[in-house]
């Protein structure tokens, strides 16, 4: 994965910028895309590999990966709400690279930070960073707040329109939008 090797600073102008770029790349493309051949050809694969990134992440020790994980897994979401083609899913696109252009460079450079003070990334060896750095600790639970589905936290919105437009893709997909909002629920808190 580009992130895990990459410098720091790349990571964060992989995250920060040149995802954003895509993203908006694909929402200018989209009038010239025929959508619907190519949700019948890769709608499945978008899915499986959403909750599979989504699971991985939940079970990762390694800081960086975690973090790239979940960017990969919130950016995935990018053509899925595409398919839907419609404003409250390009909508909820823009919303989505807003927050994910503030939360992935912070979150990284937040590593690269953690890294030279530990001379680790892995989470456990990490312990007691609340007593070493209050601030630093405060600063990453508000960038994973970024992504944190839940109300009072403005991703909130975003993962709204997410449901709302995957109705409009196929029905039953809702279920498998429903496990990945759940399991970022559940690496966020971890």
């Amino acid at each position: 994965m580009a992130h895990v090797e990459a410098p720091t600073f790349g990571s964060i102008i992989l995250a920060g910028v040149l995802l954003k770029l895509g993203g908006l790349g694909l929402i200018r493309l989209a009038p010239l895309l025929d959508l619907e051949f190519l949700k019948s050809r890769t709608i499945r694969y978008f899915i499986v590999f959403l909750i599979i990134s989504t699971l991985v992440c939940c079970f990762q020790s390694d800081f960086k990966r975690l973090v790239a994980y979940s960017s990969v897994s919130h950016i995935i979401t990018i053509p899925l709400m595409l398919f839907a083609n419609n404003i409250c899913s390009i909508k909820a696109i823009l919303i989505l690279i807003f927050f994910h252009g503030l939360r992935s460079p912070i979150l990284f450079m937040l590593v690269g930070l953690l890294y030279s003070i530990f001379g680790t990334r892995q989470i456990v060896a990490m312990r007691g960073l609340v007593l070493i750095s209050p601030i630093i600790s405060f600063i990453i639970i508000i960038a994973f707040f970024f992504t944190l589905s839940a109300p009072p936290f403005p991703s909130f919105i975003s993962e709204v329109f997410f449901i709302l437009s995957t109705i409009r893709i196929r029905y039953y997909l809702i279920y498998c939008f429903l496990i990945f909002a759940f399991l970022s629920l559940v690496y966020n808190l971890n």
